[in-house]
């Protein structure tokens, strides 16, 4: 055994070949394969393949921990943009009965459920380059009757609503899943400028101090928003579509839209915004009929019915700038038996099959002017006309202060008598 003592010097040789045997063996290995590292990919091909992962307690939603340190990073910087396809030229805008569909078409809607149990403590510019600060957010109404906080609430009735979005087509991301970890407004609207969402909705209940105050209302920026005047036309024509087809399913009493340039969230969107306030969560049975599971279906049906409204009463010129409507067919109706249109059925039968299969290969990615019967619809309604809306806040009591709701959350700044939980 005189082979291995500390004299030889075989063992220091012996070790040398094995490891040069080793470096030859790795490299070999390196060599073989696609030959594809994913972190040699530029940043936006790499993150176009993973950000969309069905991932959280949601399926197709990111976990707020993704979701709030990808929009940390990029929130108040200029957005990039996701590409976005649209549907094949000549495929119907219509199902079989006539209705828009979304079927086909990848249309995306960002939903952002109102508040978090933990708010980021923070202020916030309230729009691109302003010098004004407001709260990042805050933790929003509750309802006493159901025990509920409106963070709880807005998150059920965003997840019943995805569900029923998705069944019709469209393709749906949240801003957060976890109502505990803080976001801010700018984080959430990041969310949907980075996904070049159709519609960002946040979804909202309203809270006073008088506990009679009852109803629904939406609110848009105004015609003359300092950030993103462009996106007014679309954006209060979605507040009425929203406000009126919301009311008319579901039974609520519509107050009515408020244009106003106060909410953080809707100055720095760069997509069609509108926010939703489901009911007042201070009156006892507003409160427990938005805390049933039936009643909850029922609003998030009767949102998506908004949304389909909204789609296809489009203006043309918006529509043909639109880069998932430009090129559809308005005018036929898809066939149920082909898929394809009824004027076309056998041009259009292998297209319009494609589009589920389509539909299912991305599954998880993706993430004008108002005419005059929009005008009139905006005059319609017991308490939405622009000029009675102070006597109509009067008359349904909704001109109170938010903060006797322990939500510390009112819109003082704005001289409104109407005061919201806070964004």
């Amino acid at each position: 055994m005189t082979f291995f003592t500390k004299k030889s010097s075989f063992p220091g040789f012996f070790l040398l070949l094995l490891l040069c045997a080793g470096l030859a063996l790795g490299g070999c290995a390196r060599n073989t394969g696609s030959g594809q590292d994913i972190h040699s990919m530029p940043p936006e091909e790499a993150d176009d393949s993973s950000t969309v992962e069905e991932t959280g307690t949601a399926a197709g939603v990111p976990t707020s921990e993704t979701a709030s340190s990808d929009s940390k990073k990029n929130a108040g910087t200029p957005s990039k943009k996701k590409k976005r396809t649209g549907a094949d030229s000549g495929n119907s805008a219509r199902d079989e009965d006539g209705h828009f569909s979304a079927k086909g078409k990848g249309l995306l809607v960002v939903l952002d459920p109102g508040h978090s149990q933990q708010v980021p403590g923070t202020m916030e510019p309230i729009g691109p380059g302003s010098s004004e600060m407001k709260d990042a957010d805050t933790v929003g109404t509750y309802g006493p009757s159901s025990g509920l906080h409106e963070y709880e609430l807005t998150m059920q009735v965003c997840q019943k609503l995805r569900a029923e979005l998705e069944k019709r087509g469209y393709k749906v991301k949240f801003t957060h899943v976890d109502t505990y970890l803080p976001i801010s407004c700018v984080e959430r609207a990041t969310v949907a400028n980075e996904n070049n969402a159709d519609v960002f909705l946040r979804v909202h209940a309203n809270g006073a101090e008088n506990t009679s105050a009852n109803g629904a209302m939406t609110i848009c920026i105004t015609e003359n928003n300092p950030y993103h005047p462009e996106l007014y036309k679309a954006s209060a024509r979605l507040s009425m579509v929203l406000l009126n087809t919301f009311c008319e399913k579901t039974g609520a009493k519509k107050e009515y839209v408020w244009e106003t340039d106060t909410m953080t969230g809707n100055n720095w969107a760069e997509v069609p915004t509108s926010l939703i306030e489901l009911g007042y969560m201070t009156n006892p049975d507003e409160d427990l009929r938005m805390a049933q599971d039936s009643y909850q279906k029922k609003m998030a049906s009767a949102i998506a019915d908004g949304l389909d409204k909204w789609f296809e009463e489009m203006p043309e010129e918006e529509r043909k700038t639109h880069p998932a409507l430009a090129g559809l067919d308005w005018d036929s109706t898809a066939s149920s038996e082909t898929g394809g249109t009824a004027a076309g059925a056998d041009e259009a039968d292998s297209g319009n099959t494609q589009q589920d299969e389509d539909r299912r290969g991305e599954d998880g990615d993706m993430s004008g002017s108002e005419d005059a019967q929009q005008d009139e619809d905006r005059r319609d309604g017991d308490s939405s006309e622009d000029a009675q809306q102070d006597e109509d806040r009067d008359d349904s009591s909704s001109g109170e202060d938010t903060s006797g709701t322990g939500s510390g959350s009112e819109e003082t700044e704005t001289g409104e008598e109407v005061l919201l939980d806070e964004e």
